[in-house]
């Protein structure tokens, strides 16, 4: 989290220096004459005065509806985030020269990705700023830019999925800033001192209620740093419980609501010729809780592996898989202490999508060979060969439904077949025979006899000179064998290839 007095103080720096606020020899009255303190802009003036962050003119006016120019809005930002406003590269703005008041901050800002030009090339920095630029800029610093906004805004001015919705959303969902009326957010408005003082509070109370930290390439001995995989969602939701937001050097990792999940990150070294170097990995295993009405967060490193998880459906296999027998490849009984088996829910499926049947969730939580029965309560089983390796953090699943013989039905191949030839092995020993093919009337069944994985083609060929091909695979998975073919006519061969 965010040192409260650090940023304070940085907030208080940017405003008493910026040309925003009056000389600073100027003493805030107690009463702006012309403050409506009976408005919320009015408690907000009242707050920041009171602990003197801003102050108003000589005469004793604040001028509530006077217009921020944008190199002033971008002098307080800078000075917010504890910008280097001295070592910059020029931003190259058609209006701007180093020696100009607001070139450091106005740079820093670019730099960093925060802010952008004007269609001309110019920056415009005596230019009122609009309520639309100021959101952009907002959201931008704060790294709310990162939010996969999808809410329903009220303002009839903002399009749906357009840059100011991607903006502007995240600071309504946050109560930062509201609209002119009620379904008008004013886009094209200039932002006044009242309103900018509404931000500020705003932010203020944001950033002092985010819990967030921070993951840097540097600390990892890298330039660059990625994560490369998070489990951060709510079960049974769309909604994650900490957000990840990635910059080139470092990831910030902030609290949203009580969980446990991990993230692994990966860092890099650059040399000169950008190249990059892979450093190594590193995971997190973070926990999110909720301890006297706020969210604490701890994120420990950690070498345990993500699990990798396996369905089982009806519409796949042919039975009610409510039963499952676990064991390793050599015939061990697997503790249940190492995988779980449960239903599965189709949360965030879409309705035409999901297969018709039962469906089941095997989670296993170690690597191995396993060879796993499913079987219903009327005898019927089927065998499933699991092959799980261990890639980096996480255990990835492949395999194989057992399956010893293909039959290919006479109906299907559209002719009774009266011969064969097998046309080509690929991964089979030369001199060890992989197939025994018989047909019949009814159609072809192909049966494996040999070892090892491979791919084969049969030609098929009936009495009038009719010709199919059954192309397929064999392969075994924890000793598991599985086949698998399609069909393929003489028109299909004689295609060129593509």
């Amino acid at each position: 989290m965010k040192n409260y007095k650090l940023y304070q103080g940085a907030l208080i720096t940017a405003l008493m220096t910026s040309a925003i606020v009056a000389a600073p020899t100027v003493q805030a009255a107690k009463g702006f004459t012309d403050v409506d303190y009976t408005k919320e802009y009015g408690a907000a003036v009242q707050s920041l005065v009171e602990r003197g962050i801003i102050s108003g003119y000589s005469d004793g006016t604040f001028k509530p509806f006077a217009d921020v120019t944008r190199g002033q809005a971008a002098k307080i930002l800078a000075g917010l985030l504890k910008l280097d406003t001295e070592k910059v590269v020029d931003p190259k703005f058609t209006d701007l020269l180093p020696n100009d008041e607001y070139y450091g901050a106005i740079a820093a800002l670019q730099n960093a990705n925060i802010v952008s030009g004007l269609a001309d090339g110019s920056f415009g920095a005596n230019r009122a700023i609009t309520r639309e630029q100021m959101a952009s800029m907002l959201t931008a610093a704060f790294n709310l830019t990162d939010y996969d906004y999808d809410g329903n805004l009220p303002f009839k001015d903002i399009v749906r999925n357009s840059n100011a919705y991607y903006s502007i959303g995240p600071l309504y969902e946050n109560n930062i800033t509201k609209g002119v009326t009620a379904d008008t957010f004013g886009l094209k408005e200039t932002v006044k001192r009242s309103q900018l003082a509404l931000f500020i509070q705003r932010i203020e109370n944001l950033e002092k209620n985010r819990v967030r930290q921070s993951f840097k390439a540097k600390d990892l001995g890298g330039d660059v740093i990625e994560v490369i995989a998070a489990n951060n969602w709510i079960a049974g939701t769309e909604e994650e419980f900490f957000r990840v937001r990635l910059q080139n050097d470092k990831v910030d990792i902030e609290a949203l609501h009580e969980g446990t999940g991990s993230f692994v990150v990966a860092s890099y070294k650059l040399d000169g010729d950008e190249n990059y170097e892979y450093i190594g990995l590193n995971k997190y295993r973070v926990t999110v809780t909720m301890v006297d009405g706020k969210l604490q967060m701890v994120c420990e490193e950690t070498d345990e592996l993500s699990p990798g998880t396996v369905l089982f459906f009806e519409e796949d296999h042919g039975i009610n898989a409510k039963n499952l027998k676990l064991e390793t490849k050599d015939g061990h009984t697997v503790s249940p202490k190492v995988y779980s088996y449960k239903p599965y829910r189709f949360d965030g499926w879409e309705k035409e999508s999901i297969p018709s049947g039962t469906a089941y969730e095997l989670t296993l939580l170690e690597a191995g060979e396993y060879v796993a029965t499913f079987s219903d309560d009327a005898g019927k089983s089927v065998r499933v060969g699991i092959h799980a390796a261990v890639d980096g953090y996480d255990i990835y699943l492949s395999e194989a439904k057992e399956i010893k013989e293909l039959f290919v039905p006479t109906k299907e191949i559209g002719f009774e077949v009266q011969s064969y030839k097998v046309e080509q092995y690929t991964g089979a020993l030369i001199d060890e025979e992989l197939l025994d093919v018989a047909f019949s009337k009814d159609g072809v069944t192909v049966k494996r006899v040999g070892t090892g994985n491979a791919v084969f083609s049969v030609r098929l060929m009936g009495e009038n000179g009719q010709k199919l091909y059954v192309h397929g695979s064999i392969y075994a998975v924890s000793g598991v064998t599985s086949m698998y073919y399609e069909l393929s006519t003489q028109e299909e061969m004689e295609e060129p290839p593509y």
